[in-house]
């Protein structure tokens, strides 16, 4: 069974990060590098097309082996349906190690803005909690965890998202049946964010301010480029900016002008949901193809790179820029790009589930919110509404 562990390596685009490697490969023969022998260690399992990779409790590379080949036997025998013993009692594990698992194999599956909000999180709790061992923590942590987010001023969407993650790591740390006997009382507040989607003179701004700009600043003279391409890749599609930081020529489906999202060597998806198709203008993909031409580019390289031709983490910020050149006030953010993508297509007459394949949702929650808003947009159901009370208008006149 191959084990891998994470190493420092080079994308074909000359980012350097650090990723998974093969520590050691069954029959392999010769010394083994020094790299290879650094905790911790992983297996990797593929169901569905997925990818999933496991961390190893096993410190050294031997151990390690050993403990792989003991998960497969075990596998293999629960798939003949033989029942399988082991002695471990994973509720008496420490629950700062426990953490600490959990986190790394949120960093293995999980994009790093999703490691590091769960970071921050389990963080807050273990500040939080003085239990020892993770079968000891029970409903009243819960509550103190609550109640210690509101002393440290968490509030709102904050609070609810710190509590619902460390809710998350528990299912996963003692099984999905173990609630923490949390009741529906117990929970914050979850507030919703209202749909906030460019005005049609907002966008207008900010493509007329774009022309003028290259990463945000204004053109130096001679300078070809400008920012409209990011600015139409985020209105068009709908994607993260991390997804968009990723998207390479190769990406895009020229004859039906799809640009696909796919999790990449140094980039995983935020959810199986994210791996999607979505359709594009073909205004738009013809011009990310007069692009690749004029600069000589090949299907692997970055359509939005960053000035020394890697992955630009900051796409929102040149956005940001352009926003500001354009005296656009209020949020800048990925947020409002992709509701108003999602906005614009509903407007359309797109249905929900298709628009939730297209922005990576996996509930209609979300986007009933906007549909909703949209209904009230028009005037005849307004007057629908508001129609059953006009005849006491003129009461006690």
């Amino acid at each position: 069974m191959t084990i891998y562990n994470r190493q420092k390596l080079t994308s074909k685009s000359g980012k350097e990060y650090v990723g998974y490697a093969i520590a050691f490969t069954p029959g392999q023969r010769g010394a083994i590098p020094a790299a290879c022998e650094v905790p911790p260690f992983y297996v990797r399992e593929q169901r569905s097309g997925d990818t999933t990779w496991t961390r190893l409790q096993a410190r050294t590379l031997p151990d390690a082996k050993a403990e792989a080949l003991q998960a497969q036997a075990v596998r293999e025998a629960v798939s003949k349906g033989i029942d399988v013993v082991t002695n471990a009692d994973e509720n008496k594990e420490r629950l700062t190690a426990k953490v600490a698992a959990y986190l790394a194999e949120v960093e293995a599956n999980k994009s790093q803005a999703t490691w590091r909000v769960y970071r921050r999180s389990t963080e807050l709790f273990l500040e939080s909690c003085k239990k020892l061992s993770v079968g000891d923590v029970g409903h009243t942590d819960m509550l103190h965890f609550k109640t210690y987010l509101k002393r440290q001023e968490f509030s709102g969407r904050s609070l609810y998202n710190h509590f619902v993650n460390i809710a998350i790591f528990f299912v996963w740390a003692r099984g999905e049946e173990d609630t923490l006997g949390l009741k529906e009382s117990d929970w914050p507040e979850k507030p919703e964010r209202d749909p906030e989607a460019y005005t049609e003179e907002e966008i207008k701004l900010l493509l007329e301010t774009a022309a003028t700009t290259w990463r945000g600043i204004e053109r130096k003279k001679g300078e070809k480029k400008d920012d409209r391409l990011l600015l139409w890749a985020f209105l068009n599609s709908g994607m993260r900016d991390g997804e968009l930081s990723h998207l390479t020529y190769g990406d895009i489906d020229t004859k039906h002008s799809l640009w696909k999202v796919r999790a990449k060597e140094d980039h995983s998806l935020k959810t199986k949901g994210s791996k999607r198709d979505i359709p594009v203008g073909e205004w738009l993909t013809t011009k990310v193809l007069a692009l690749k031409k004029s600069e000589g580019k090949q299907d692997t390289d970055l359509i939005f790179p960053s000035k020394s031709g890697g992955v630009d983490t900051h796409l929102i910020r040149i956005t940001q820029r352009i926003a500001k050149l354009a005296k656009v006030t209020g949020r800048v953010d990925n947020h409002k790009f992709r509701a108003t993508a999602i906005t614009m297509w509903l407007r359309s007459g797109n249905t929900i589930f298709d628009v939730m394949a297209w922005v990576g949702h996996e509930s209609t929650a979300t986007l009933k919110r906007y549909a909703a808003k949209l209904e009230l947009e028009k005037k005849e159901n307004r007057l629908k509404a508001t129609s059953a009370f006009d005849h006491v208008a003129t009461m006690g006149d």
